[in-house]
């Protein structure tokens, strides 16, 4: 049987060790995030110069309308609309297809027959 002081110091010991272990592992995960956080400042910061160069134009692409849309479409002639409807249906398709045969054109993929109007 061992005396009482002795499980008093190795009690005492495991806890110091234990909260050393955390003290040292607190410091070194915020260590990392400090790190981490100047890393993402420096990326903002070069992010930033590069989308406020003077000059640099964003072209972006027309937006595709939409039949029918709003009042005039709720009191309108029914079939008049169901016509509209599908007639930006297929506007709609029909774009779809054109960027999706100019984006593989772009990138060199193989096209499907059927965007190229073959079947």
């Amino acid at each position: 049987m061992l005396p009482w002081w002795f499980w008093a110091l190795l009690w005492t010991v495991l806890v110091l060790a234990a909260v050393l272990c955390a003290v040292l592992s607190g410091i070194r995960l915020f260590r990392q995030g400090m790190g981490v956080m100047d890393s993402l400042g420096a990326a903002s910061e070069k992010l930033s110069d590069e989308f406020s160069q003077p000059g640099t134009v964003v072209e972006y692409a027309p937006v595709a309308r939409r039949y029918p849309h709003g009042t005039a479409a709720t009191h309108a002639n029914p079939e008049k609309i169901k016509k509209l409807r599908e007639k930006g249906k297929l506007e709609r398709i029909e774009a779809r297809r054109v960027r999706r045969v100019t984006r593989r054109a772009e990138r060199g993929q193989a096209q499907n027959m059927h965007d190229l109007g073959l079947f």
